[in-house]
């Protein structure tokens, strides 16, 4: 029974707030996209894949099992060549040393399907031309890494996906900040409405004295200005003053 009057609680303060936490989600909403468009970035990203493998003795020599699970394994060692000092020093380098070797690595990721020889390598950064023209360099610096490298002499990388251009931005997401702004608004008003409704002490029905076992005698209502300056206690307070004035 307790649970049934607190859920009809809830639906009264709620009915009557109503307006106030529909403002509010407006609102959070509003401040969230104005926040998403003037002090956030966008970004844009461009992808490629790779395929790196170990080269057999001869041609005709067909790949066993262990030596594609060795490739496979040696995808972690490409990831740490990619993302090396070394080689972002080189792509920063080959670009102008227009970017710092932490805002090259924090833009790199590199992803590899579950039991795949390839892998991909997306870069994200302000403009899509920007992105593309530096995973193309990376991709560069690498196979030249990859070649010079004694233990990597037998291996070859063939692009199985070139840096494409993506002109569309990658973040941030309009409809996360949505998202957040609408939740943000309404957890924002009900802790307000929260704080209103516990400062209220005021009796609002008879069924709350019954339980303390009080009996309501009446209602005591308080009147308007306008109906204050109507009442007769108002017209007989007048009428005194002019007396007194005459």
């Amino acid at each position: 029974m307790e649970e049934e009057i607190s859920l009809k609680e809830l639906y009264q303060i709620v009915k009557k707030h109503f307006f106030t936490m529909l403002i509010a989600i407006v609102s959070g909403i509003i401040l969230s996209v104005l926040t998403m468009i003037f002090l956030i970035t966008p970004k844009y990203s461009s992808e490629a894949q790779l395929l790196v493998s170990q080269q057999t003795e001869t041609a005709q020599t067909p790949m066993l099992t262990s030596e594609i699970q060795g490739n496979v394994l040696l995808i972690n060692t490409y990831q740490d060549i990619i993302k090396g000092h070394s080689t972002l020093s080189k792509v920063n380098e080959n670009l102008g040393t227009n970017y710092s070797i932490t805002t090259l690595k924090n833009a790199i990721n590199v992803n590899q399907s579950n039991n795949s020889q390839a892998f991909n390598i997306a870069v994200s950064m302000e403009t899509a031309e920007e992105a593309q023209s530096i995973l193309n360099e990376l991709i560069n610096v690498f196979e030249e890494t990859i070649q010079a490298v004694p233990a990597f002499n037998a291996a070859s990388t063939l692009i199985l996906s070139p840096p494409s251009f993506n002109p569309n931005k990658v973040s941030p997401s309009l409809t996360l900040f949505i998202f957040l702004g609408a939740v943000i608004g309404l957890v924002f008003s009900g802790i307000i409405i929260l704080i209103v409704e516990l400062k209220d002490t005021t009796v609002k029905e008879d069924e709350f004295l019954t339980q303390l076992g009080l009996i309501n005698l009446g209602h005591v209502y308080e009147l308007s200005n306008k109906e204050l300056k109507q009442s007769r206690l108002s017209t007989k307070e007048n009428k005194k003053n002019v007396r007194e004035r005459v």
